[in-house]
């Protein structure tokens, strides 16, 4: 699982930070709370699995965590799909 999810890290990194910009200015101030909740749960959900790389049980809450910021605005319909399937792939045994 190790190589598997660093080799997957990247895009979800990536992801973060055009979702951290498309989470401020002129958004709907209550589409934008739930925007950062789910970015505070993602990055809560990655350190807890980073903390034990090999837990079911954690890598199945970050890639939980992960698709939850599909919802969040800021996101194309092409960086959408990618990064659905980044979340996809991740691969928690």
């Amino acid at each position: 699982m190790k190589k598997n999810f660093r080799s997957r890290l990247l895009p979800v990194f990536c992801f973060i930070v055009t979702l951290a910009f498309g989470c401020g200015g002129d958004d709907d101030p209550v589409t934008s709370a739930s925007c950062e909740k789910d970015v505070s749960a993602f990055q809560s959900a990655l350190n807890d699995l980073m903390t034990d790389i090999e837990n079911k049980d954690k890598c199945r809450a970050f890639k939980a965590a992960a698709a939850e910021l599909l919802d969040c605005p800021g996101l194309t319909a092409g960086n959408r799909a990618e990064y659905n399937s980044t979340v996809e792939n991740i691969v928690c045994n």
